[in-house]
């Protein structure tokens, strides 16, 4: 594919950083310290609190360790790498950015089960002066038990998206103006992180939604998602003037483009998730009622050991 030597108009429009006519596309990496020092501390706490949980009361194995990590790597790789400054260009590739953020990356991490490794890596001071007076907070544990409430949290997860891709002028602002995207993104991982709490028991915590019940809360959060990419896909014009002033790696006009992010949504990051998904708690369903027998029989067979034992000693003489 043949580029244009400069893009036209593409700076007076976009306040976020756009390609530059002398950078192809693949090679539009970027390195915001802002936003990698943080990830960096994030994850050397956490390394850090593995180390010092050397008598652990229960099991965190290496598959945690490693979806901890993966869920920080592609967090890094949505908004450093070539795919964040697509999203400029392309609204299907905003879409892709987007949806990674709010439904692989949450997931990932709250498999982690971050909060024993977190506490117990940063500094002691952080600690004792910062979280421990939050979390034994009244206030502050009424708004967690509120914001985790299923229904909350499946309305957060929808209004969040519907509220951002059709409130007029907004999306389109938030192209416009970091400080504004930067809050859209900050909301997206917000609300999809209280939205997979009650999907994935982050231990020690535990989700209040019973096992099969947790495919009913997320097709239920699914369904107005599903509405919001018919919104998008049956359009009969682009929503955001930007991307129609843009030049467009890909080709299509701006309309098949605003039809691609929403067909996006809609089966790969929609139907197709749902599938697997569900598939994935059914699996864990069945594993963990699989080891709760074998523990039931295990008791029962070491309570018909001990009562042999008891039987088979000689009674005390007398």
């Amino acid at each position: 594919m043949a580029y244009p030597s400069m893009l036209p108009t593409a700076f007076d429009w976009v306040g976020h950083d756009v390609i530059d006519h002398d950078t192809a596309w693949w090679a539009a990496w970027s390195a915001d310290l802002l936003f990698l020092v943080p990830i960096a501390l994030v994850a050397i706490c956490y390394a850090q609190g593995l180390r010092n949980w050397a008598e652990r009361t229960r099991d965190h194995s290496n598959w945690r360790t490693a979806s901890y990590y993966t869920g920080l790597a592609i967090l890094v790789l949505a908004y450093q790498s070539p795919l964040d400054r697509l999203g400029e260009h392309q609204f299907s590739m905003h879409m892709v950015q987007h949806n990674i953020v709010m439904m692989f990356i949450p997931p990932l991490i709250l498999l982690g089960a971050p909060t024993t490794p977190m506490l117990r890596g940063m500094p002691r001071w952080l600690r004792l002066h910062v979280v421990r007076p939050v979390a034994s907070n009244r206030s502050a544990y009424r708004l967690y038990r509120g914001f985790t409430f299923p229904p909350v949290a499946i309305g957060l997860f929808a209004a969040s998206q519907w509220f951002w891709h059709l409130y007029p002028g907004l999306y389109d602002r938030a192209l416009n103006e970091d400080w504004l995207h930067s809050l859209q993104h900050f909301s997206f991982m917000a609300v999809a992180m209280l939205f997979w709490w009650n999907i994935i028991d982050p231990k020690p915590l535990h989700s209040r939604i019973p096992p099969l019940a947790r495919i009913v809360y997320f097709y239920g959060a699914m369904i107005p998602k599903h509405v919001l990419s018919a919104f998008i896909v049956f359009a009969d014009k682009p929503f955001y003037p930007t991307y129609e002033r843009v030049y467009r790696f890909l080709p299509g006009s701006p309309l098949e483009d605003q039809q691609l992010a929403g067909l996006l949504m809609w089966v790969p990051f929609g139907e197709l998730l749902n599938l697997i998904t569900a598939g994935i708690i059914l699996g864990f369903w069945f594993k963990r009622g699989n080891e709760e027998q074998r523990a039931k029989e295990a008791a029962e067979d070491a309570r018909a050991e001990a009562a042999r034992a008891a039987a088979a000693s000689p009674s005390p003489a007398g």
